[in-house]
Formats: C-alpha cells, structure tokens, sequence
C-alpha cells in the first residue's frame, strides 16, 4: 500500500560548492508493510546521495529513487497574458469606432462636395452665388478629405499593429496553458515493516550542487586587538525554499578528492606511431578503481536505517545563548559553523549574509615610511589568526569603526600572521634631508673622482604611546669594478642592508624625536660615466 508521505526541509548543511538537505516528516502508520511515497524534492538532488534514517518502531526494508513529471501551469503568468489581452481587446474596440467614425465622415464630406457642386449651378444663374464660394468651397472640402484619409490610414496601421500583438499574446496563453505545465522532481520510496502502532518519523537526506557560500569579513581594527566578523554569503539555486531550517555551515568542498599515486616517467627514442592499427581500451597511465574517496565531512556513511525502539525518550533541545554560530572542527580541518536559532533563505539565486562568529584577534599596530619613494609614514596592522582557518574572501576595513576601505585576503592558516588597513599615519612624521655634498678630485696619479653624500632622516612623534617604524631608503650599489660605494656605519645601526638597500627597525617615545645620520661614498675613474646619473 503506497501512501503519501509529507516532508518539509528541517535542516541544511551549506558547503562551499554544494549542499546537504535534510527533509523530515511523521506520519501513524498500523503493524503491515507500507511504502512512503516523499516527493516533491528538486530534481538537482544527486540521485545517488540519498539517505533516510528515522525513529518508530519499525524496520527499512528499502528505498528507491525516480524522477516524478508533474504536469502544473503557470497560473501567475496566465493571469498576466489574459489581462494584457483584455486590456488590448479594448482598445482594439476604441481604435473600430474612431475608424468607423472617420469612414462615416469620409462618405458625408464626398456626399456633401458633390451635392454643393450640383446646386451651385443653379444659384450661381440667378445671381445667389459668387465663384469665391465655389473655390473656397472646393478648397475647404479637398482639406478635410485629405486630413480624414490620413486618420483612417493611421487607425488602419494601429489596429493591424493591434492585431498581430493579440496574435502573438493568444500564442503564448496557448503556450502557457499546455505546453508549461510538465515540471520534473526527485521522489523517494520507502518500504518499512511496521511491528506494531507507532509514530514514524522519516529523515531523508540527499545532495546537491547548486547551492553554496562565499566568505567576507568585516574586520575593526583597534588598538592592540582585532574585531573579526566571519560572514557567510550564502545562496540556494536549488529550487527549493529553505523556510525555518536549522542551519549548518561547513568550510568543507562538495567536490571529490583524490590521492594521485605517483607512476613511473619513461623517457625512450622515437619509434613508429602504430596506434592507428591497434586498438586499446585503456590510454597511457590509465588505472583501474580510481574511484575518488568522499570526505567524511561532506556525506555521511552509508548504513543500514534501524529505528529506535523506545519512542518515548524525547531528544533533548538545549536553546542558544549566543547569536553566532557555534564552531566545531574535525580532524581533517574542516570546520562547521552551526547558526543558532531557525533561518529562512529562499531560492532566489541571490546571496545571503549570515554571520558565523565575531572574535577578538591580536594584532600589533606597525609604521612604514619608504624613504626615498613616500612623504607620508602609512600604518599597518599585524593580525595574528585565531585557531580556524580563513578562506579567501572580501574582506571590508575598519579602524576603531571608520570604514577604511575593501579589500581581499587569500587563504590564512590558524595562527598566522597577515597584514591589513594600510593608511597614512597622522601621528608620526618623517623626513629626509641632504646636509651634506662634496665632490673632489683624488688626484692625477690616481685618476678617480670621488662623490660623498651626507643625509639625516628626523622622525618625530605625536602620538601618546610608542610608536614601532621601519624605515627604509637605499644609496647607490655598483655592479662594476671600476665604480666603488662605500657606506660608514649610521649613528643608529641598520637592521638590514642589502644591495644598497638600507632598513631600520625603531622605537620612538611619546611626542619624542629621533634621528639617524648616514652617509655613503662613490669613487669612479675619471673615464666613466656613470647611468642613472649620480643625485
């Protein structure tokens, strides 16, 4: 005995490129064989990710899945098409009567030019009528003709034009009436054996892949610490409405992953291509079973449906403190947002913000100034991750609640550190000023130029707590034997110099100052020019 079995989607797992749907349903079913009838389900369900658990003292025996054709119209669009017909019918009836009207006229003008040119003979022999009238007469009657012929061959036009758009709109109501009517579902069989009366509750379960999430972040950066807000943008092209469903949100793939095994790289000399003449099943490197393993994280086993026994012990709901999710990792690194509370996200291609969780990163605020390339010191912020991994998203930039700006971060392991929030830095100035330039002769014996630069970068602060700046310049760096550079130590060490390339790392004290004096020298032969130009 088939009966109907009616479900409504409960639970949702959102991946990052597909998702699982939970549908649940109970019905009273007495002790005998039935087969549950759940349909309706959306045809972008894979056929072969349906799963069914449930609870009732009852034994699965079987399921089968099939397609379902329901053949239904589109009611909304039929009243559209049938309105802009009515609304056409009735000014088609507006443009017959003024066409009408002008025919009518038509005829009264001819009938009335010919009948004035007839009489006027008469009046014009006994002295009643004068050639002006006649003429003006003429003149008159050609004018309104002409002026009524151009009417009627407008109305003529627009009610042929009227005409071919009802045409077309009695084509599509056909259309819509019986040809839009066949819709395709997925509907699942359920052979139970009840024992005895009970309450059956059915879970069935199934995949898709048009449906996904994207991550955005909108991050306030403060002080010493970083407010992060994980946003999913969700969206369901599933053609199915998720209304009040428990929602869960996994940074798992829904695609399959395989581990490649390596195979051997044969390296041989030419030889004569005969594979025209011999035919192969199988292609170089070809394998058997290379079926790709399914994450546990995505699917959940597959095993046998036993319900319980003990229908009344009730599942224990303990509600939702916290607005934001609640985060559970798996061993493999996945990691599931569970959003409290019921959402409803319906199908409508678009996405859907949901927030997962707000926390609190460290983060360490850094100065930059490029000496030789920037006027203006820029700020940076250190964020230092938390445990849970971050994909690559949006991510939207604030500092202490002013928007900074947008930008993208890429994939962020738990824990690392990652930069964000450039931007010019009031608090601190920077300067780089040449005292010093002599050039000299080192002698004719020696024939060689020398050029020494002497320069002072002042950094001063005006922030209330201490400021940490690297800085950054370069002097010139020879790749010639015959140019020599040479640098004397600065009065505050370098962190690093490379290839001309000098870099500070300083403390500067509240409303402090300080100042690094360096200079370099270049000595050349007299011969040589040296590219680019020396400053």
């Amino acid at each position: 005995m088939i009966k109907e079995f009616n479900t409504d989607v409960s639970k949702v797992t959102v991946f990052r490129d597909g998702a699982r749907i939970t549908r649940s349903g109970s019905m009273k079913l007495k002790p005998g064989e039935h087969t549950l009838l759940v349909g309706g389900i959306t045809q972008n369900a894979h056929e072969d990710s349906f799963r069914v658990k449930g609870k009732g003292k009852a034994v699965l025996k079987g399921i089968d899945v099939k397609k379902e054709y329901v053949k239904s119209q589109d009611e909304e669009k039929i009243e559209q098409l049938k309105e802009e017909i009515e609304k056409l019918e009735m000014k088609k009836e507006q443009v017959t009567d003024d066409l009408n009207y002008q025919r009518s006229r038509q005829d009264r003008l001819i009938t009335i030019s010919k009948q004035f040119a007839s009489e006027f003979g008469k009046w014009y022999a006994v002295g009643e009528g004068k050639i002006e009238n006649l003429t003006k007469m003429d003149e008159t009657s050609v004018k309104l003709l002409s002026e009524t012929k151009k009417r009627i061959r407008e109305l003529t036009e627009e009610l042929k034009e009227l005409d071919d758009q009802l045409q077309v709109l009695h084509s599509k109501l056909n259309d819509a009436q019986n040809l839009s009517g066949v819709k395709v579902y997925r509907e699942v069989k359920v052979l139970v054996d009840v024992k005895e009366d009970t309450e059956l509750i059915l879970d069935v379960s199934y995949q898709l892949h048009t449906a996904g999430w994207n991550p955005t972040y909108d991050i306030d950066i403060g002080e010493n610490s970083a407010h992060v807000k994980r946003i999913a943008l969700i969206r369901n092209s599933s053609h199915e409405d998720w209304k009040d469903v428990s929602l869960t949100v996994s940074t798992a793939s829904a695609k399959p992953v395989a581990a490649v095994k390596p195979s051997p790289y044969y390296v041989d000399t030419v030889k004569a291509d005969i594979s025209g003449f011999i035919g192969s099943f199988g292609g170089p490197g070809g394998a058997a079973g290379g079926g790709a393993a399914r994450m546990d994280d995505m699917m959940e086993t597959e095993e046998e449906m036993v319900f319980a026994r003990d229908m009344d012990k009730e599942m224990d709901f303990v509600p939702m403190e916290e607005r934001t999710a609640s985060v559970k990792e798996s061993l493999s690194g996945t990691v599931m947002y569970e959003v409290p509370g019921k959402i409803t996200i319906i199908f409508d291609n678009e996405t859907h913000p949901v927030t997962l969780t707000e926390e609190e990163f460290e983060s360490r605020r850094l100065h930059f100034w490029n000496a030789y390339a920037m006027t203006e010191v820029v700020a940076q912020d250190e964020i230092t991750n938390s445990d849970a991994v971050l994909l690559p998203g949006k991510v939207k930039v604030y500092n202490q609640g002013d928007f900074l700006g947008e930008t993208t971060i890429d994939m962020k392991s738990p824990r690392e550190k990652f930069r964000l929030g450039t931007r010019i830095a009031y608090d601190i100035k920077a300067e780089k000023t040449l005292v010093d330039k002599e050039t000299e002769k080192a002698g004719f014996t020696r024939g060689k130029n020398k050029r020494q630069y002497k320069y002072k970068i002042e950094v001063k602060s005006f922030a209330k707590q201490p400021i940490e700046i690297k800085i950054v310049d370069r002097i010139p760096h020879s790749n010639s034997e015959k140019i020599n550079v040479e640098a004397p130590p600065p009065t505050i060490p370098y962190k690093k110099f490379e290839l001309g390339v000098l870099e500070w790392e300083i403390n500067v004290d509240p409303e402090k100052e300080k100042t690094i004096e360096y200079e370099y020298i270049v000595e050349w032969e007299k011969d040589i020019i040296i590219r680019p130009p020396l400053p």
